[in-house]
């Protein structure tokens, strides 16, 4: 499993992404993610979904009907083709559109799952010592989840040369990992093991400044730019109600 997590913090600032659009103007696009447990048969196919967070009925019916449409190659064990049970993330997006809201979802990746059915870690909490120099860290971290949910750091790269304190941020990367509780993934019935990487990138801005606008900026953006948002611009986005549960989670995030 591959995922992004990007943070940025400042005097008090801490954005994670992905995460729920940012407070948005009532006609623009509504985007999260959501976890969903699948159980894969030997062919590949999609066999019990059930979306794992507390979803609306009409949203829960979507996002479990467009996952089912997924197909996987199934695992192998000595030559063999073997089921199991895996969480998908899936992109969710809607617009509005007159008195109803279209909207699509995409896949976005695959691998053990989280309790609760959040689809990606709380970001780490910032290196005091890092964020008073001002040093951020472009890094991938590189983990494993074991078979009974604990997750043990490999690795952790640093992308491009030159970046200070990074004794540091792979302290801060080992404790993040080890205090990860996750769901593994199955295998015939089996809990397994299961290597994820994780790109992650932290950069210092001072909240109120241009900066730090910037970057809230950049990752509003970069929600209404996902496929799942181009998805429900098109015509054969699914329609839904109004009293759609975007609205109830726009009201919930403040």
């Amino acid at each position: 499993m591959k995922t992004m997590l990007a943070v940025a913090c400042g005097a008090m600032l801490a954005a994670a992404a992905p995460a729920p659009a940012p407070a948005r103007q009532a006609d623009t696009p509504l985007a999260f993610t959501t976890m969903v447990k699948v159980a894969v048969d030997e062919a590949g196919r999609p066999g019990a979904v059930e979306a794992m967070a507390p979803l609306p009925g009409p949203v829960r019916d979507f996002v479990e009907a467009r996952t089912r449409e997924l197909e996987f190659q199934p695992a192998m064990i000595d030559g063999h083709a073997r089921g199991g049970v895996t969480y998908v993330v899936m992109g969710v997006c809607a617009i509005p559109d007159g008195g109803q809201m279209r909207m699509a979802a995409e896949y976005r990746n695959n691998g053990p799952g989280r309790a609760g059915g959040v689809p990606y870690p709380d970001p780490p909490r910032y290196p005091v010592d890092a964020l008073k120099r001002g040093w951020g860290a472009d890094m991938t971290i590189r983990y494993t989840v074991g078979e009974d949910g604990s997750a043990t750091l490999d690795k952790v790269d640093f992308n491009g040369e030159g970046q200070r304190g990074t004794g540091i941020f792979e302290r801060m990367a080992r404790e993040w990992v080890g205090g990860m509780r996750l769901l593994p993934e199955e295998v015939d019935g089996q809990p397994v093991s299961t290597p994820v990487s994780m790109p992650l990138e932290l950069t210092v801005g001072r909240s109120g400044t241009r900066a730090a606008r910037e970057m809230l900026e950049a990752a509003r953006r970069s929600w209404v730019d996902q496929p799942e948002c181009l998805a429900a611009e098109r015509p054969s986005g699914q329609a839904v109600a109004a009293q759609s549960p975007f609205v109830v989670r726009e009201a919930d995030a403040g």
